[in-house]
């Protein structure tokens, strides 16, 4: 009989994991005895519709969940989305109407859990939530880990308190899990561990020597390599959980590198160009609303400079009335304007500009000949040596198809990785990025897939992506053909070996 235990690595990045494979047996071992190497992540490359195009092997445009958290607000911690669009529909589901017994502990957003053939364990998104269980009496049986996220921002001075907490907190959930293998049937578990990214995040700095930032030798210079050896060790516990013949897949949602130094005033080239209008009007420097703006940006590039970005994030936590000067509509009205920098995909390389119809309409604007206007614009972008600051820009329709597509901005695009996305007007271009400091971590599109050991089965290269990871796993299980109706989306990138 196949087993198969599925680990989610939230933000785990092949590049990182293959530097210090040499020092991880566990990791080692299993790529070793099947595969190890970049899986193709979804657009955009955040956690929460990576997660459920996982889930499910649907893209968002086809779940329709495209929601980002952004981790300066306070009202983050009560973040949540709609389970109704994938409840019922991911590959745990499906293995479990096929009859197979499933261990399901921790899969981001799917809180509370439902009823599944085995048990189901998660929390809300973040870490200070309640712990739930399906069926309830699970909980019973061990003392249930905190599940769900973390809602920890520390302060600099906090960091190593932070290092040893979600040390504690990841063990707990990977011991809990692999009790759980222990004592009861199963031939599908699945685990996500949300911590990795969580660190990468905040100790990048410390770790990356080419970061503008990095602060020299440090205390904390190796946490990053030191917390991938202690997820080694919580793999080699999973593995002694399990016992023989049982798959081993190791996935992430998308990669982690350094978080863009540069910010583009996306809305600020917009507006050079005619797209967009300034909320000031007459002249500048009689306009309150300018000298705030300028004054906003001013003290956070000032106390970045000074190492003292937790001061800026502590005063918006206690004057909420300034996050209304980051919200992207504080210099300017999208109602007004043909094209709007986008909040899809927060301060990252990637992100889109949403172009209004009505607006073309008002203007007597051929909507299509605007977008193409506005790729061309993008694409003829340079920094002062010639390169060109936008890898790519296209319509949303050369992506995706999906009955939800008009979530997602009408123009797409992605940057160099040294720029992030920006609102702010009035400003050159380009500016500094006056958080790097506090989060100096970023995500990257490409995941991670280690595999093994796959025997007679072997990895199909082209349908490596994270689409792809229901329907393989189903496809190892042989669920689809067991119950009787089709597997989850997409294409399994794990084919028998040719005798």
């Amino acid at each position: 009989m196949k087993r198969l235990v599925i680990i989610g690595m939230d933000g785990m990045d092949w590049p990182l994991l293959e530097r210090f494979l040499p020092r991880l047996p566990a990791f080692s071992r299993l790529a070793a005895s099947g595969y190890g190497g970049e899986l193709e992540a979804i657009f955009p490359p955040d956690s929460i519709p990576s997660w459920i195009s996982i889930f499910t092997g649907l893209d968002p445009s086809h779940h329709g969940i495209l929601e980002t958290i952004d981790y300066f607000k306070k009202d983050a911690r009560e973040f949540s989305v709609d389970t109704g669009a994938f409840r019922g529909r991911t590959f745990w589901d499906e293995a479990s109407r096929a009859g197979k017994k499933v261990i399901v502990v921790n899969p981001l957003m799917a809180f509370p859990p439902w009823e599944v053939n085995g048990i189901m364990a998660s929390g809300p998104v973040f870490i200070s939530g309640e712990t739930a269980t399906w069926p309830g009496s699970a909980a019973q049986e061990l003392e249930l880990p905190a599940l769900g996220g973390i809602v920890d921002f520390p302060d600099q001075k906090d960091l190593a308190g932070f290092y040893d907490k979600t040390r504690e907190e990841t063990y707990a959930i990977v011991d809990f899990t692999a009790k759980l293998m222990e004592r009861r049937p199963w031939d599908l578990t699945f685990v996500t561990l949300l911590t990795l990214d969580r660190i990468l995040h905040f100790f990048w700095r410390y770790y990356d020597r080419e970061d503008p930032t990095y602060p020299g030798p440090n205390r904390h210079e190796d946490r990053v390599a030191d917390f991938h050896l202690f997820l080694d060790k919580c793999v080699e516990r999973l593995i002694e959980a399990a016992g023989e013949d049982a798959l081993f897949m190791i996935i992430s949602d998308h990669g982690h590198a350094r978080r863009p130094p540069l910010l583009f005033n996306l809305n600020q080239l917009l507006m050079e160009n005619g797209l967009l209008e300034s909320r000031i009007r007459g002249p500048k420097l009689l306009s309150p609303r300018y000298h705030v703006e300028r004054a906003k940006n001013f003290t956070l590039e000032t106390l970045h400079r000074l190492d003292l970005e937790d001061l800026s994030y502590k005063f918006a936590h206690l004057f909420p009335w300034t996050r209304k000067l980051k919200r992207k509509d504080f210099m300017t009205s999208p109602r007004a304007n043909l094209a709007t920098a986008s909040g899809f995909g927060g301060t990252n390389p990637f992100g889109g500009i949403d172009v209004s119809r009505q607006r073309c309409r008002e203007e007597g604007v051929e909507y299509e000949e605007l977008r193409d206007r506005i790729i061309g614009l993008l694409l003829r972008q340079v920094d002062k040596e010639g390169h060109p600051c936008f890898l790519w820009a296209r319509r949303r329709e050369e992506m995706f198809a999906g009955p939800f597509i008009n979530r997602y901005p009408d123009i797409l695009y992605e940057m160099q990785p040294r720029y992030g996305t920006n609102w702010s007007l009035h400003l050159p271009l380009i500016t500094l990025n006056p958080r790097h400091r506090k989060i100096s971590g970023g995500h990257r599109k490409n995941s991670v897939l280690v595999a093994g050991p796959l025997q007679n089965w072997e990895v199909v290269p082209e349908k490596l992506t994270s689409l792809n990871i229901a329907a393989s796993a189903l496809s190892w299980l042989e669920s689809g053909a067991e119950s009787g109706r089709p597997p989850a989306a997409g294409e399994s990138f794990l084919r028998r070996k040719a005798k």
